[in-house]
């Protein structure tokens, strides 16, 4: 685009479009890390300007921070993203004419909402006719010759990032976005609905209202306090459980050892049974035959002089469904 050139002779007159922002990376004066701006943060100012559907104010000095009085000098019809970077079709005021034409203001600063991470502006809010600007080699609005100069598309334009102000404004749209406030309403609004939080807060800690906000910070840090303390207690609380449920088991195994209804070898099968299912075990207990208790002396292989059948005698004939007759008379042969 062609540079457009107005000097006070000719009625003071101003370029209908200025370039807001350049593409790529535009570095500040002071210590804070560049902006950079891409495609996509183009066609998110582009988007977010389309989305409110009013035209965005350019101020004197971004007053319209201050929530005082704040005349406009201007106002921004358009927003286009082009090869270049972000341009706004500009309709001043006569005031702001006068004052660009005798170079009292040669310089404008965005306010810009900006991706914490990227430093990708997002959002165009407004524009600021300012003396003070962020950027490096920012060429003027207005050149010595008293001709009003804005550069052409291969040049920087005028981007007055403000050097003071960008952080407050910041500061400001992420209170408001806490709060669940739109970024266009005013710093009363602003402050009466933290003062609203403020309350809210206080109730859920149980405090007056009016508690400031070094006893809301005490009163978190104690509720913190009581969480710690009670996890721990938790905890300790899980470990005496699992260490009774252990002695449990290993008591309960240890009489079923001792009733002769699990041998030493299934132990740890039994142990494994009862803490995964202790009633389902018990009822296993409870029907289960008896087995030969530990240290009871085995007569199976003793001879009955008598001739009568020991108990185990009498459960083996049973086992093999076998006659105590036959038994015997086998007995006799292998003798």
């Amino acid at each position: 685009m062609a540079m457009k050139v107005a000097c006070q002779s000719q009625d003071h007159a101003l370029p209908e479009w200025i370039r807001i922002l350049p593409l790529g990376k535009v570095e500040l004066v002071d210590q804070r890390e560049p902006l950079e701006v891409d495609e996509e943060s183009l066609g998110d100012m582009v988007a977010a300007f389309r989305s409110r559907g009013v035209d965005l104010v350019i101020d004197y000095e971004h007053q319209s921070l201050q929530g005082e009085r704040a005349p406009a000098a201007g106002w921004i019809k358009h927003l286009e993203a082009r090869a270049d970077g972000l341009w706004a079709q500009v309709e001043w005021t006569d005031q702001a004419r006068e004052y660009l034409a005798n170079r009292e203001y040669r310089y404008f600063s965005p306010v810009l909402r900006l991706d914490p991470t990227s430093r990708k502006p997002t959002v165009l809010m407004h524009l600021g006719l300012t003396n003070v600007p962020a950027i490096k080699s920012l060429p003027p609005l207005v050149a010595k010759t008293g001709c009003q100069s804005l550069a052409d598309g291969g040049d920087l334009m005028a981007l007055g990032a403000m050097v003071a102000r960008e952080e407050e404004t910041e500061t400001m749209e992420e209170l408001k976005c806490r709060v669940g406030l739109q970024p266009e309403v005013g710093q009363e609004e602003l402050g009466v609905r933290l003062l609203e939080v403020f309350r809210e807060l206080a109730e859920a800690l149980a405090l007056p209202g009016d508690a400031s906000a070094s006893q809301l910070k005490g009163a978190v840090a104690a509720l913190k306090a009581g969480a710690g303390r009670f996890s721990a207690a938790q905890e300790e609380l899980q470990t005496l459980k699992e260490r009774l449920a252990g002695e449990t088991a290993a008591r309960v195994v240890e009489e079923a050892l001792k009733a002769g209804k699990v041998t030493p070898a299934q132990k740890g099968w039994a142990l494994e049974y009862y803490r995964r299912d202790p009633e389902g075990f018990q009822t296993y207990v409870a029907r289960a035959p008896k087995l030969i208790p530990t240290g009871e002396i085995l007569h199976l292989l003793e001879a009955d002089q008598a001739g009568n059948l020991l108990p185990e005698e009498v459960a083996l004939c049973q086992s093999l469904n076998l006659s105590q007759a036959a038994y015997l008379k086998a007995k006799a042969q292998t003798g």
